[in-house]
């Protein structure tokens, strides 16, 4: 059941919020909802949960990197550690579900008496049980120490506001509209220098190119009240069209990996990488 911190609406921002004043209101509402998907995966076992809880650490982390160069540096480290800590642990188990339900169910149903299927999805769902058991404990962890200091942090904020505050000149450049703006320009001239790097197919720097898509999308998501309708639409629009390219060329990477590993062999007998997407 979520709580009603989850269901409430999302802040208000204006473009002259003081851009540490807008962090805290949005990463309170990110916490509640990752409070909430952590106690549903501590009780229960369903990919839904891990999707919602993957869901509400990326818009942590992208109004982190959004906004994270307003706030002092050690706090905004120690955030950006804790957020990465979780976003890992949670990745492993999300690799193994997409390949039970995208890759081994499928291929069972076509084929149901198979051994060599059968085995391996008995090899995939005992290694996701054993990923998901070291993420449980990471997942406690932070409940118990991270998340209370995080919301600490948040409920100190008005302090937190001051010392931004007395270091940061006054003026136009302190308010969240021109901010915003500036760090959606940083996040798009990032992610244009990572897709012509990505244009061999290499998939490491595929997958680079799609986490920072990926960011830069959740930041417009968390920032839209205050940036132009070129950001807040159009942009958005072209980032969900090219994420989800993306996101197919590397889960077939992914299953391919997880394949191996079930199977025990170095290579597949096809083991020729798909054509990044845009180059067919």
């Amino acid at each position: 059941m979520k709580t009603a911190m989850t269901d409430a609406q999302p802040p208000t921002l204006r473009r002259k919020t003081q851009p540490v004043v807008a962090f805290a209101a949005l990463t309170q509402a990110s916490l509640a909802r990752i409070d909430t998907s952590l106690q549903d995966l501590l009780h229960r076992d369903e990919a839904e949960d891990l999707h919602q809880l993957r869901v509400a650490v990326r818009h942590a982390r992208a109004v982190l990197w959004a906004l994270g160069p307003a706030l002092p540096r050690l706090e905004r480290e120690r955030w950006k550690r804790d957020l990465r800590t979780l976003a890992r642990a949670t990745s492993e188990v999300r690799d193994w579900d997409v390949f039970l339900a995208e890759t081994v169910a499928p291929a069972r149903k076509k084929a149901p008496d198979d051994p060599v299927l059968a085995a391996m999805a008995d090899t995939a769902a005992t290694r996701r049980n054993t990923a998901r058991a070291a993420m449980l404990a990471t997942l406690v962890s932070y409940r118990d120490g991270q998340l209370p200091v995080a919301q600490r942090d948040l409920a100190h904020l008005a302090h937190l506001a001051e010392k931004v505050a007395a270091r940061s000149k006054a003026g136009r450049r302190d308010r969240l509209g021109p901010f915003a703006r500036r760090r959606v320009r940083r996040g798009r001239k990032r992610l244009r220098a990572l897709k012509r790097a990505a244009r061999g197919g290499d998939p490491g720097a595929v997958h680079e190119q799609r986490i920072a898509g990926k960011r830069l999308r959740y930041t417009i998501e968390a920032l839209a009240p205050v940036l132009p309708p070129r950001y807040a639409r159009r942009l958005h629009r072209k980032l969900v069209r090219q994420q989800t390219r993306l996101g197919d060329f590397v889960d077939a990477m992914v299953a391919r990996r997880l394949m191996r590993e079930c199977l025990d062999v170095p290579e597949l007998p096809d083991d020729v990488p798909p054509p990044p997407p845009g180059t067919s």
